[in-house]
């Protein structure tokens, strides 16, 4: 594995502006925002699967959008193999989209039911085939128009210090002010280095029997038969459907692949088949995946490395292993404490996690869990506790002011036991 990451987000900032009432605007009131992403950082390895968890409303399902660029961020920066992705605008953004890719949640909604098999899966193919067409011939205009703006203003640049020193210039001899104006004169005349323009062969117009054949061959890498091209999306079951979009986000090879709840509205059968044709794919072809979902089952068979979020950020990141099996932040052991487990002793248990959610329009200063946190201190409602690495858990980072305290607290002690009713009231 790389030791570059594919994606790099820092401090990435996501605010849904709400709209302001009449009042509001005539006294003045500044304008107030949903705090959906605030200051993630988060890294994604080629080739490496990374889990997102956390509760609904969270903000996994619009960080995975703003990696994928289907949401422009409001602040922070985002990288894609060292590129920075927040300056792709029009065309340079299309052309960019097939490094990639995203599998939404709801297969239904996200697949026109009027298009055929061929035509859903094929719709990428025949995008990036006229965003490359484009960048072809526009990729050497780029190159020389900047290259004329920046010569333009290099010039400018000169001109503007040699007017500047004219004074002092006067002071010298005759031959050391002619020198000067010789060495000007060869600067402009020198101008930049000419730029590189790399040769981009024109690809040929992707034709309807070479797409038709593209998704034919890509259909049973998904687990689909290859006699379905000209079906619907109605034709299909759930699982089918989810298929579909899968096969859909792989057709042109993309480097990174988030998955939103991929096999939330699918049987556990299904599920298992989904996240096993996951696995050979990765192995097969090296793509990253970035998987959210609520199924920790799912995230500890498929990912490398797990995320939890909570209120829009980031408290807890670490390898499978280690968060799972040894969380440290109470939000994580609240988490994994909720997960249903075949076990009739845990009927009358209830969580000792109580309070009251905050707002996301008015966001708390300190930690967005302190108000539920059974280990809360005065210096959580004031202070926000940054990701740090602590001892005892190497690779794994928390951001809990008290983590050394709790780390070997399990997370079944945040569950307690009702106690019996007593045989009137059960008879009732």
């Amino acid at each position: 594995m790389s030791a570059v990451p594919l994606v790099e987000a820092v401090d990435l900032e996501k605010l849904f502006p709400l709209t302001r009432s009449a009042t509001e605007v005539f006294s003045g009131k500044a304008r107030r925002s949903i705090h959906a992403v605030d200051g993630v950082t988060i890294s994604v390895m080629p080739g490496e699967t990374v889990g997102l968890i956390g509760e609904s409303g969270s903000g996994k399902t619009t960080l995975g959008w703003v990696i994928a660029r289907l949401h422009d961020s409001t602040a922070g920066s985002l990288r894609f193999e060292g590129q920075d992705l927040l300056q792709l605008k029009g065309e340079n953004l299309r052309h960019w989209r097939h490094n990639v890719q995203v599998v939404f949640q709801d297969p239904v909604g996200s697949l026109d039911p009027r298009l055929k098999v061929w035509q859903i899966v094929g719709e990428p193919l025949r995008a990036q085939n006229q965003s490359d067409r484009w960048f072809a011939v526009n990729e050497p205009k780029r190159i020389r128009r900047e290259y004329r703006i920046a010569s333009r203003k290099e010039r400018k640049r000169l001109t503007r210090e040699f007017r500047a020193g004219a004074t002092e210039r006067s002071k010298l001899p005759p031959a050391e002010q002619k020198r000067l104006e010789d060495e000007y004169r060869a600067a402009l005349q020198r101008g930049l280095p000419a730029p590189v323009i790399p040769r981009i062969p024109m690809p040929p117009r992707i034709r309807r029997a070479t797409v038709r054949q593209k998704v034919q061959e890509t259909l049973p890498t998904v687990g689909l038969p290859v006699d379905c091209l000209d079906q619907y999306p109605h034709e299909f079951s759930g699982g089918g459907r989810q298929r579909l979009s899968l096969a859909r986000a792989l057709i042109v090879n993309p480097k990174l692949v988030v998955l939103d709840e991929p096999t939330s509205a699918l049987d556990v059968a299904v599920q298992a088949q989904i996240l096993n044709r996951l696995v050979e794919l990765q192995r097969d072809r090296g793509f990253a995946f970035l998987l959210i979902t609520h199924n920790v089952a799912a995230v500890r068979y498929v990912a490398d490395r797990v995320a939890v979020m909570y209120m829009g950020r980031v408290v807890e990141v670490g390898s499978v292993r280690g968060v799972l099996e040894r969380p440290i932040h109470p939000y994580t052991k609240a988490l994994l404490a909720a997960v249903p487990v075949a076990d009739a002793r845990r009927r009358r248990t209830r969580f000792r996690i109580g309070g009251d959610i905050p707002s996301l329009v008015d966001p708390p200063p300190g930690c967005r869990f302190a108000a539920r946190c059974p280990f809360v201190i005065d210096r959580c409602k004031v202070e926000y506790p940054a990701l740090r690495e602590i001892a005892g858990a190497p690779g794994q980072q928390v951001g809990c002011h008290r983590a050394e305290e709790v780390i070997d607290i399990a997370p079944a002690t945040l569950l307690t036991t009702e106690p019996a009713a007593p045989p009137a009231a059960a008879a009732a």
